[in-house]
């Protein structure tokens, strides 16, 4: 039986469930995986809680997620919380996406990787910033980044890329990616609601942020597809490459319109190669009953992907919630084993 100690930095939804998930199954993944994952560290904003042992995920989950749930478990175990201690095998990065900086992942994911760790982010922006810097330094120390939780949570995007089309050429990929902004363009076509009435209500539902700028403005589409071509593609673009349209301006004439013609909007991610170089864009299409991705409701997202040797590949579905992108940081990291 092995053992792989694991580290969290950032304690939001996403690590609750991801710790909630290992507690879970920690039976199952001894038993299919013969490994024991053992969480030894959490970085929160007011420092680490640290247990060499093993923290106590059934206790752990008792308090809520965050810097109150972390000091509320130290002060039950009597533990310090400390500096950033790198001793594990896996750093599982969950820190808040900060598009600006990329900060602080991009230097959580530096230490991890010189202490011969591997990675698995959840966290966009690191990667969005400087996924080639990062990759080619996991590379120089032998070690792996596994980010398909920051490329549409449960929607494994590039495990198909990566795994299922290896050998393949991929001459394009079009994706629905933003499950909050799919929503309410779903909302505004089933229940005849304006732009602003369907976003009230996904914030209402709690599916749309108080603040939900990044995903109906398309920027989380296009950071999801930016990754997808720096990973797949293998190109070196940034979010200035990117043609980015977002959905605020899509009215209720605009979708009343497509639904005349038995057509529906979605907001598509698309790269596209020509040649030497590939084009990204993101922005709200009418597409056809024909079309793959046309079936996409709700809070699902979907991808295609265009080969020259497979033809056309389609996966639609994926949890949008926290539960559903810690589900693939569990994936990403049974994968790295």
């Amino acid at each position: 039986m092995k053992t792989k100690e694991i580290m969290i930095t950032g304690y939001g939804r996403v690590a609750k469930e991801f710790i909630t998930l290992l507690d879970e199954k920690k039976a199952e993944l001894k038993r299919k995986y013969h490994t024991e994952y053992k969480l030894v560290g959490i970085v929160g904003s007011i420092g680490m809680v640290y247990e060499k042992d093993g923290i106590k995920l059934n206790l752990l989950r008792n308090f809520p997620y965050g810097s109150k749930g972390l000091s509320q478990y130290a002060n039950s175990r009597k533990l310090p919380l400390q500096n950033p201690t790198w001793e594990a095998d896996v750093l599982v990065e969950c820190t808040p996406t900060n598009l600006e900086t990329g900060e602080p992942a991009i230097s959580f994911i530096k230490e991890a990787l010189h202490h011969s760790m591997d990675v698995v982010s959840v966290s966009k922006g690191a990667l969005v910033r400087s996924l080639p810097e990062l990759l080619q330094l996991a590379k120089k120390q032998n070690r792996q980044i596994k980010y398909s939780g920051a490329t549409a949570a449960a929607l494994p995007t590039l495990d198909i890329g990566e795994y299922s089309l290896a050998g393949s050429e991929i001459v394009s990929m079009e994706g629905i990616l933003n499950g909050t902004s799919n929503y309410i363009l779903t909302s505004m076509s089933e229940n005849n609601l304006t732009f602003e009435q369907a976003l009230q209500q996904a914030q209402e539902k709690g599916i749309a942020e108080k603040n939900p700028s990044l995903d109906i403005e398309g920027l989380d589409s296009a950071c999801k597809i930016l990754l997808l071509a720096n990973g797949l593609l293998q190109t070196q673009y940034t979010l200035k490459d990117i043609s980015i349209t977002g959905i605020q301006n899509v009215t209720k004439t605009d979708i009343k319109k497509a639904k005349m013609n038995g057509c529906e909007w979605k907001l598509l991610a698309t790269a596209k190669v020509n040649k030497e170089e590939v084009f990204l864009e993101v922005k709200p299409q009418v597409i056809h009953p024909d079309h793959p991705l046309y079936h996409v409701r709700g809070t699902n997202k979907g991808i295609m992907f265009y080969t020259e040797e497979m033809g056309t590949i389609c996966a639609i579905g994926g949890a949008s919630h926290p539960r559903g992108a810690a589900a693939a940081a569990l994936k990403d990291m049974l994968n790295l084993h």
